[in-house]
């Protein structure tokens, strides 16, 4: 059997308003280089936190049937949930964690 939560099962304008919003304030601290949604070689909407030259991925957020999920540069999970907080709750610890390679690795 198979679960699906309720809801929309792919970003909605909302999702997306609030991702930006927590993105920029990362970028704001300091923490990442630019914040921007971008669309996949799959054809998938993310929005992801970039380094400061903008070249590299720190961190990317997504959603898929319904599930919120982030990601780290190498697009391994951190965080998955039916909730926007259960991925927002990975900032910005994820992103320190990540910061020093995140400078070095392409």
């Amino acid at each position: 059997m198979s679960v699906l939560p309720i809801g929309h099962a792919e970003f909605t304008r909302a999702d997306i308003h609030v991702l930006l919003n927590k993105g920029c304030e990362m970028v704001d601290r300091g923490l990442a280089g630019a914040c921007v949604p971008v669309e996949t070689e799959a054809g998938e909407l993310v929005v992801a936190l970039l380094d400061y030259d903008h070249q590299c991925l720190i961190c990317a957020f997504g959603k898929a049937q319904g599930w919120y999920y982030a990601l780290d540069a190498a697009w391994q999970p951190l965080a998955q949930g039916q909730l926007i907080e259960d991925v927002l709750s990975v900032l910005p610890g994820a992103l320190e964690a990540h910061r020093p390679a995140a400078a070095n690795a392409c």
